[in-house]
């Protein structure tokens, strides 16, 4: 046992493996680790204190169980532990996925990966974030599962249909990862037999994966007596409607562009401006040295696939929007895009790999080029590392400023309720309507940078009365049974909740037939 232990101990300790693995755990953790030990609640979080994560009617199968593996319970070391350690995880394989050479490189894509804001956004719906980082380990490994030949093309295939069946926006990552080792072969003047048989391999996979993960969905589906949700589109999944092709391929290219341009991620201040034009034009300066280097192995038909290629990448990075043109593209949704920078830094360690292999061959080239790019790339990525890394906690600044509000708010708001004349604890309420943010200064500082990072912005948390009384129950201390459904609209459209003012005004709560109501929406 000891022998298995150490030999075990002697792989993994690889620096290749090492050094992406401990960059991604370090870097993760400095960056998230404000939401790591302090508890920033959003208000899907309301009614996921405790959840089995069952939802099978959004298509997500597997979710329950990788998500067990932390319990049910919202969790926020352990889940948030876990999250960076799978992180880790996902950085190696993408790593060794392109086969970075450089160490420096390695490290570099891990730290890309960790910070990125949509780790962060996902990590504003903590009891789900787990579950999810296992999906991208999943939707990773299945690339890297098909590019080591046709034996593990089926492992590969089954990898994507439980990555599916955790979040299918992973499937972008997938796609993406392909379509990128097919650009770098091409670079590279690999024989067009090679670059066919590769293809085919993702080809299968991919299509072998999705055929996988609906047969398991229908047969859940059908066991379970349950139908898929319209919400997001999802029940449109696995039907194509020619007819709309054009517009959804239209609408795929739109937000691609949309979210180039003003996506406020990427780019958010002038630090991150100049990293990303620095790291683009260096990206495009190394292609072409290797693209020039590989000389004698280039053809014609390899210019045309990479066109080929750069024209696939925005229906490929949106190709949820091609399954689904309901579906709505938030940040979570959009992990695949840091593979972007990612492979920046994968073609600058092909640039220096095929610098090194012409000097060894005895070529007279000179290194100036690749030594220049490597340095220029590792300042860039570094600097929008560093600008994810200050984005994420602004984001957990404003979760923290957020939850304080809105107590504040529910403490002000459980004061009145009580004060009622007819109030009794434990009767009935209907709460109806948002906060009037009319009635309070703006408070918010931070829009500009969360505005676009999911579940971190806004000067409140909640918005429906479960979300109200589910907080007042886990933080106040007091439980009250809400009203819903028919009920609720009909007291809506009544004479005496459309007499009332919104809260904080004198007559926004009062009892009628032993329900309270209370009004903190703005007055029509």
């Amino acid at each position: 046992m000891e022998q298995l232990v150490r030999g075990v101990w002697q792989k993994i300790a690889k620096k290749e493996y090492a050094y992406p693995f401990w960059t991604a755990l370090i870097v993760g953790f400095l960056t998230h680790m404000p939401v790591l030990v302090n508890k920033f609640p959003n208000s899907d979080a309301m009614a996921n204190f405790y959840a089995d994560q069952n939802m099978i009617t959004s298509g997500r199968w597997f979710l329950s169980v990788v998500c067990g593996i932390s319990s049910f319970y919202d969790l926020n070391w352990v889940i948030g532990v876990l999250s960076v350690f799978y992180l880790a995880l996902a950085a190696v394989l993408v790593c060794e996925f392109f086969e970075l050479k450089s160490m420096v490189n390695r490290m570099l894509t891990a730290a890309l990966l960790v910070t990125f804001p949509a780790v962060c956004a996902t990590f504003a719906y903590m009891y789900t974030m787990d579950g999810y980082m296992i999906g991208l380990i999943l939707s990773v490994l299945a690339a890297y599962l098909a590019k080591r030949g046709k034996k593990s093309v089926a492992i590969g295939a089954v990898c994507l249909g439980l990555s599916l069946g955790i979040y299918q926006a992973y499937l972008a990552v997938t796609i993406l990862l392909c379509i990128f080792d097919l650009m770098k072969d091409c670079l590279c003047g690999h024989k067009i037999a090679a670059l066919w048989k590769k293809g085919l391999q993702y080809l299968i996979m991919g299509v072998s994966g999705g055929a996988f993960y609906m047969i398991v969905l229908k047969i859940l589906l059908a066991a379970s007596a349950k139908e898929l949700d319209s919400y997001q589109g999802i029940s449109e999944m696995g039907s194509l409607h020619l007819a709309e092709l054009p517009s959804m391929l239209f609408g795929a290219f739109k937000d691609f562009a949309a979210f180039v341009v003003k996506g406020n991620i990427f780019i958010n201040n002038g630090f991150s401006f100049v990293a990303v034009v620095l790291l683009s034009v260096v990206a495009l300066t190394a292609a072409l040295f290797c693209y020039a280097k590989a000389g004698e192995k280039t053809r014609w038909y390899h210019l045309v696939f990479i066109g080929i290629f750069c024209l696939m990448t925005p229906f490929a990075t949106n190709v949820i929007l091609l399954i689904s043109s309901d579906a709505y593209y938030h940040l979570l949704m959009r992990m695949q895009w840091i593979l972007f920078p990612v492979f920046a830094v994968v073609l600058t360690d092909l640039c220096c790999e095929t610098a090194q292999e012409k000097e060894a061959a005895g070529a007279k080239t000179k290194f100036s080029l690749p030594f220049v790019t490597a340095m220029l790339t590792t300042l860039s990525v570094m600097v929008l590392s560093y600008t994810f890394a200050v984005a994420d906690n602004i984001a957990y600044f404003n979760m923290n400023e957020r939850y304080e509000r809105t107590y504040a708010y529910c403490l002000r708001l459980l004061d009145r309720m009580e004060e009622t004349p007819g109030y009794e604890p434990g009767m009935p309420v209907a709460m109806i309507g948002v906060i009037d943010e009319s009635k309070y200064p703006n408070t918010d500082i931070t829009a500009p940078v969360t505005a676009r990072i999911s579940g971190s912005g806004g000067s409140t948390l909640l918005y429906k009365g479960e979300q109200y009384a589910a907080f007042m129950k886990h933080y106040m201390n007091v439980s009250f049974e809400v009203i819903e459904g028919d009920k609720l609209v009909e007291i809506y459209n009544s004479d005496e909740y459309r007499s009332m003012d919104s809260f904080p005004a004198l007559n926004s709560m009062q009892v009628v037939d032993g329900i309270l109501y209370v009004k903190t929406e703005a007055k029509e």
